[in-house]
């Protein structure tokens, strides 16, 4: 996994003022980010799945477990979630490591881009 890169988006509490929708404060733990930065996609799913979030449409638990998938070669599933999460009616503002800022559509358009490649999209 030493050449796969993580492009790791920040979810804030506080959106800043360009921002039309204020971002839900959902902690890091609850959507298997800690767990996918360390390489355990198996638990980061167990995470996901147990916390409820991704039945309840939640973009990030989405996205998230859609990378999870992907780790484990289930691109399929992977695909499934990151669609989900693109359609979801859900959406709000998320923070890519490199200090931009993108819409969570948008964060699952490009997860489902890195399907083809070792790159990794997680949010926290």
């Amino acid at each position: 996994m030493s050449t796969t890169l993580f492009l790791a988006a920040a979810l804030m509490a506080q959106a800043p003022s360009q921002l039309t929708v204020p971002a839900p404060s959902v902690p890091a733990s609850d959507v298997g980010y800690g767990e996918i930065m360390a390489g355990r996609p198996e638990a980061a799913i167990a995470v996901i799945q147990r916390n409820g979030l991704a039945r309840a449409g939640d973009p990030l638990a989405l996205i998230n477990l859609g990378t999870a998938y992907k780790m484990i070669g289930r691109n399929e599933e992977a695909h499934r979630f990151y669609h989900a999460a693109a359609t979801s009616d859900e959406r709000f503002d998320v923070e890519l490591a490199d200090g931009r800022w993108i819409d969570s559509r948008r964060a699952a358009r490009l997860a489902i881009a890195t399907l083809g490649s070792d790159s990794l999209l997680a949010l926290k």
